[in-house]
C-alpha cells in the first residue's frame, strides 16, 4: 500500500520497497553470476579444449572408418587378382622404379648446372606454397631441359 506525501506524490509502502529490493538482489545476482562466468576464463578454455577433443574424436573416428573401408576394398580386389598378374605387376612396378632412377640420373648427367640450379630453387618455392605460377615456371624450365637434351643426342 503507498501513501501520499504533503506534496501529492505517492509515496511506496515499506512491503514495496522490500518487494523492489528482493527483485533488484535477484536481478544483480543473476548479472553477477553471468559477469563470472564471462570472466572464468580458466573454466571457457576447460569447455573449449572438450569441445575441441571431441571433435577431434570424431573426426580420427571418421578417419579410421574410411580407412577400414579402405583395407577391405583392397584386400577384396587383391583376392580377386590371380597370382599370375600380381606377380607381374609387382614385375612392372620394379622395372619402372629402375627406368624412373635411370632417366632421372641421365637428365641430371646431361642438364646444365645453371638450369638444375633454376629447377632446385623454383622446386624450393612450390614446395613453401607459391603457387600456380611458379609450377608452370617449372614446367617450362622443365621442358626446355628436355628440349636441349633430345637436341644434344
Amino acid at each position: 500500500m503507498s501513501a501520499s506525501s504533503e506534496d501529492g506524490r505517492t509515496v511506496p509502502s515499506t512491503d514495496d520497497l522490500r518487494a523492489r529490493a528482493e527483485d533488484a538482489r535477484e536481478e544483480l545476482g543473476g548479472t553477477v553470476d553471468a559477469l563470472a562466468r564471462k570472466a572464468d576464463v580458466k573454466a571457457q578454455a576447460k569447455r573449449k579444449a572438450t569441445a575441441v577433443k571431441d571433435a577431434a574424436g570424431q573426426a580420427t573416428e571418421q578417419v579410421q572408418q574410411v580407412l577400414g573401408k579402405g583395407s577391405d576394398a583392397v584386400r577384396q580386389v587383391r583376392d580377386r587378382v590371380p597370382e599370375p598378374v600380381r606377380a607381374q605387376a609387382a614385375t612392372a612396378r620394379a622395372e619402372l622404379a629402375h627406368r624412373t632412377t635411370t632417366a632421372v640420373a641421365t637428365v641430371r648427367e646431361r642438364t646444365p648446372a645453371p638450369v638444375l640450379m633454376t629447377v632446385r630453387q623454383v622446386t624450393g618455392l612450390l614446395r613453401r606454397g607459391r603457387g600456380p605460377l611458379l609450377a608452370a615456371g617449372a614446367v617450362v624450365l622443365v621442358a626446355g631441359a628436355a628440349r636441349r637434351v633430345r637436341r644434344d643426342r
